[in-house]
């Protein structure tokens, strides 16, 4: 009678104890590859410098950073590809900031093209190539019709791709020749401006990142 006592059949109890068991594995299973997961690396593309639309990237231009592959996915160029011949950026790219694909073009799908603008008067110091700046014309005036002429702004936060300053053809330690990527909209409003008989100057533009928001 003892031995019948001891003898028995597997109670319900036991398969929920199994089943916790089991539970018990896969968290820490799941744990494991979270972890795994988050301290994985990728190696993708990040800008050496200030980058700007019109310029040919080059592989001086960048620099290769180290990302967690979590937050990686498909975002960012990688930098175990090449780099595209003949591509450029849509927009400007930070120095130190990551390159994302969607930001890299062939300079042939840019819709403008980096325009350089001699400067008669001084530029702000704040100005530096992948900075945003408004262009602005001043009429010539030919006689007393056109004293009351004001300056017209022909471009809108135009990205510097670069500046040289203290250009000798306007004096010592004056003027500049700013190189600017104008959009093919503006292109025939400025090079109409660039036959002499205007004055352009160029403006510091608040840029995004300025303005309290996010590039």
């Amino acid at each position: 009678m003892e031995l019948s006592k001891r003898i028995r059949r597997p109670k319900w109890t036991d398969a929920r104890l199994l089943v916790g068991a089991m539970l018990v594995v896969l968290a820490v299973v799941a744990t494991y590859l979270l972890i795994t997961t988050a301290n994985s690396t990728t190696r993708v593309w990040a800008s050496a410098r200030a980058l700007v639309p019109g310029e040919v990237l080059e592989p001086a231009d960048l620099t290769v950073a180290e990302v967690n592959l979590a937050d990686l996915g498909s975002k960012y160029l990688s930098a175990e590809a090449d780099l595209p011949e003949g591509s450029s950026v849509r927009s400007v790219v930070a120095a130190g900031e990551l390159l994302a694909a969607s930001t890299v073009a062939p300079l042939s799908e840019l819709e403008g093209r980096v325009v350089a603008i001699d400067i008669a008067g001084s530029v702000p110091s704040v100005v530096d190539s992948g900075s945003l700046v408004d262009v602005w014309a001043q009429p010539e005036q030919n006689g007393l019709d056109d004293l009351g002429a004001e300056p017209q702004q022909i471009v809108d936060s135009a990205p510097v791709a670069h500046i040289t300053r203290d250009v000798g053809s306007f004096g010592v330690g004056d003027g500049a020749r700013v190189e600017v990527f104008v959009g093919t909209g503006d292109l025939a409003e400025v090079l109409a401006a660039l036959d002499g008989r205007s004055m352009l100057s160029v403006v510091g533009a608040p840029s995004v990142t300025s303005a309290g928001g996010e590039q």
